[in-house]
């Protein structure tokens, strides 16, 4: 778990268990990220979405309006349903692909997106898209729905991601407001919802193109 056996001393941690406590987080990375190994209530993040302790080494890329594939994502702090501050690039290589889901609380069609990946068999995609939501409540890929405006249409803050997660409390969904449209503006959709989507390294495979996101994820599947 990257501790020496003082350290694990020091700390009340098992040399033997590289998570003591058994929140899903290694204890070294609990004391990098400054939470409590010995405590199971005190994780890195309360959605136990992954931490990546070598998420320097991604570098930075520079904020634009609209991007292009092959590009990086830039860094990309967010507050989450839950009223953390995640990482982006937590999610960052650990092997599954990461879907980005642009969209807003008076958006019908997004809503109708996070009923059907809720579980919601309601017609929006059809049957055959089903193995890709269940992709997301195992694990083998990450959905992160970014919201950047309320009903109102006024700019989305960490109430609205929780009220959104309230209504779609879709395991494995990560939910991040937007409330300055950085990400938003980024990729830069016409319409949405917008899937795109992105290489563990934080790349862009595909920018802007739903049917083509879920037609990638269906093939990866």
């Amino acid at each position: 778990d990257g501790l020496s056996n003082a350290e694990e001393q020091d700390l009340g941690t098992d040399p033997n268990d590289s998570d003591t406590d058994g929140d899903g987080y290694d204890d070294g990375d609990e004391v990098t990220a400054g939470s409590d190994p010995t405590d199971e209530e005190d994780g890195i993040y309360a959605g136990g979405w992954p931490f990546n302790p070598d998420k320097d080494a991604l570098g930075n890329a520079s904020w634009s309006v609209g991007t292009s594939v092959g590009a990086q994502v830039p860094r990309w702090t967010a507050v989450d349903q839950f009223g953390d501050m995640v990482d982006l690039y937590d999610l960052a290589m650990q092997g599954v692909p990461v879907v980005l889901d642009v969209a807003a609380t008076w958006c019908g069609p997004c809503n109708q997106m996070a009923d059907w990946l809720d579980g919601a068999n309601n017609g929006f995609i059809s049957a055959e898209g089903n193995p890709i939501r269940e992709g997301v409540w195992n694990g083998q890929i990450r959905w992160v729905t970014v919201l950047f405006q309320d009903g109102s249409g006024a700019p989305a803050d960490g109430n609205d991601a929780t009220a959104w997660y309230n209504n779609y409390p879709t395991d494995g969904v990560l939910v991040l407001a937007d409330p300055s449209s950085q990400m938003t503006n980024l990729i830069n959709p016409p319409g949405i919802p917008s899937l795109s989507l992105l290489a563990e390294d934080m790349t862009f495979l595909i920018v802007d193109d739903t049917n083509a996101v879920l037609n990638a994820l269906f093939t990866y599947l």
